[in-house]
């Protein structure tokens, strides 16, 4: 059996008790609603962490793509990928619905996600450079959710520098320059 809390449950002395007033429950953060979380950072965390520096190399590789104009892959894009990538946020976690956002902004979400509705855009690119871009999102989204959602494995286990590696092997396998 559920029990579920809604504002319309009703117990038989009244309306149920929000959850942060039940006996033996922390009390819930009066601003935001959450209960604060203490923690303690995983072993290698700000070294795995800073070498997220993949994000600044990748936006810098996106913005130096040959697109005409003021193509929004070079720009909005590019800004998204360094975005995420230096906002990465172990703390911000969610085991619950496995979709957390380890301190991504949502900005930078959406533009992230933008990408395949506007894959037209990269028409003038080569296969490799389309391919170098969509890899390199894909493994900023994805970095994100596998932090978010395991951070300890994500930071302990090489899975972030993997990432990263993979990120730096994408944008070195695609020239911006080439023909």
């Amino acid at each position: 059996m559920t029990v579920h809390f809604l504002p319309t449950a009703r117990t038989l002395q009244g309306p149920e008790p929000h959850p942060g007033e039940l006996p033996g429950t922390v009390p819930a953060d009066p601003l935001f609603g959450a209960v604060p979380e203490q923690r303690e950072p995983w072993q290698g965390e700000a070294e795995r962490l800073a070498e997220a520096a993949a994000g600044r190399r990748a936006a810098q590789w996106i913005r130096s793509l040959p697109l005409p104009g003021e193509a929004w892959i070079c720009g909005p894009l590019a800004d998204a990928v360094e975005d995420a990538m230096t906002s990465l946020d172990p703390a911000d976690r969610d085991d619950v619905d496995r979709y957390g956002h380890a301190g991504v902004p949502e900005s930078a979400r959406h533009q992230l996600e933008a990408l395949l509705f506007r894959i037209a855009d990269t028409a003038p690119l080569t296969a490799r450079q389309q391919a170098a871009l969509l890899a390199v999102v894909h493994c900023v989204q994805g970095l994100a959710r596998l932090l978010a959602n395991d951070p300890g494995t994500t930071i302990e286990d090489g899975e972030l520098t993997a990432v990263c590696a993979a990120i730096s092997n994408a944008i070195g396998s695609a020239d911006p320059q080439d023909a």
